[in-house]
């Protein structure tokens, strides 16, 4: 009887011991992770760069990004002004698609700074704080 209760127990204290560095060790690689992000202000895609820089002549401010064989064109971007930034664009008459990019945690900072300058300028200065953000972007994804 105290040999059956030594194994059981024996056992018990393995298999916890055992689910403990299961559980550690998956939990890091479970957890979701916030990757934070940046919306921009796509107006255009184009497989050639002299149709891009062509077509941002349509704009009061644009920039082409190249993203592997592709060259985007973005008018805006924006980590925390999302709905100003929609509606200043709808107001515009532009047509646009909004797309996430993950970038790095310095040039998410940066746009986040003009963020707050943006949300208190006045409409009159916003296309400075615009383009700003725009520079912001690296030129290749």
């Amino acid at each position: 009887m105290k040999q059956t209760f030594k194994i059981i127990l024996f056992s018990s204290l393995v298999g916890t011991i055992l689910a403990g560095i299961f559980f550690l060790t998956v939990k890091d690689k479970a957890e979701a992770k916030i990757i934070p992000h940046v919306y921009a202000y796509q107006v255009g895609v184009y497989k050639n760069e002299a149709n891009a820089l062509n077509s941002i002549t349509n704009y009061h401010f644009a920039k082409v990004v190249k993203d592997h064989d592709l060259y985007r064109v973005f008018i805006g971007v924006t980590v925390n002004n999302k709905d100003l930034l929609s509606k200043y664009f709808n107001e515009l008459g532009y047509s646009y698609y909004l797309k996430e990019l993950q970038l790095s945690e310095a040039i998410l900072k940066e746009i986040e700074n003009f963020d707050i300058l943006l949300a208190k300028t006045s409409i009159d200065t916003q296309n400075k704080v615009i383009e700003k953000m725009l520079e912001s972007l690296p030129n290749e994804l």
